[in-house]
């Protein structure tokens, strides 16, 4: 299930996108907003996956709002001004409807939509490079060494890769991250968190040291843990 907002100042295309989700099992409205700003003021409460965005609006465009903000979410743009279409991609939003838009085409732009958050076309593991995890951030397929990964953080609608030397945002679930990680080596800690395992430094009950962050555990997590910590410092010592 994809949530979703509608950014448009026309009062009937926001009526006529509603009706088309209304259609669309995989999609769940959760917002109308009338221009950027009242938009972001839902993106900063609600966990939004999709955003329908109209370009010319009051205050601040549709462009203008992906220029100037940290937007991760999937967009769609729905426009009746075609001029924009380069640029909009350009910014790489996932797909550019003209107004006034079918519902065949809208189904279309949703499917697109549905398969990138899905995880399959953001976060992949190289057969023939098993050692590294390729994650689509900042336009472009970043490639991080496992090794290197000392945890991963489930933020409101992206997750955060972190490393000794770089924080990787990322749209993908969690989940999506760690069905491409290797068991022995990386354990999900918290409902918010997965950590590498051999960067752990110190183990409390409730909380681990991870470089110079400390991490929250679940109780569910615990006793798994400990095995899987005690594992590796055993591992450590052999070597």
């Amino acid at each position: 299930m994809l949530n979703c907002i509608i950014v448009d100042d026309e009062p009937l295309v926001r009526k006529q996108i509603e009706s088309y989700i209304e259609q669309i099992p995989f999609l769940h409205l959760v917002g109308t907003a009338r221009n950027p700003v009242v938009a972001q003021a839902i993106l900063s409460t609600e966990a939004v996956d999709l955003i329908f965005l109209d370009i010319k609006m009051p205050q601040m465009s549709g462009i203008e709002l992906l220029q100037k903000h940290s937007i991760f979410q999937q967009v769609i743009f729905i426009t009746a001004y075609p001029e924009y279409a380069l640029q909009g991609y350009e910014l790489d939003v996932t797909d550019y409807l003209m107004k006034p838009v079918t519902f065949e085409r809208f189904l279309k732009a949703c499917e697109k939509a549905n398969a990138k958050v899905s995880g399959a076309s953001t976060v992949k593991m190289n057969r023939e490079q098993p050692d590294s995890l390729y994650v689509r951030c900042n336009h472009r397929l970043e490639k991080i060494l496992l090794a290197d990964i000392l945890f991963i953080e489930a933020k409101l609608n992206y997750v955060q890769i972190v490393t000794p030397n770089k924080k990787y945002i990322v749209y993908a679930s969690l989940k999506s991250i760690e069905e491409c990680l290797p068991g022995t080596d990386f354990l999900r800690i918290h409902k918010s968190y997965i950590v590498a395992l051999q960067h752990i430094t110190t183990l409390e009950s409730l909380q681990i040291s991870v470089a110079a962050y400390t991490l929250p555990v679940s109780r569910k997590s615990q006793q798994i843990l400990k095995q899987s910590f005690s594992a590796i410092q055993q591992r450590r010592l052999k070597k």
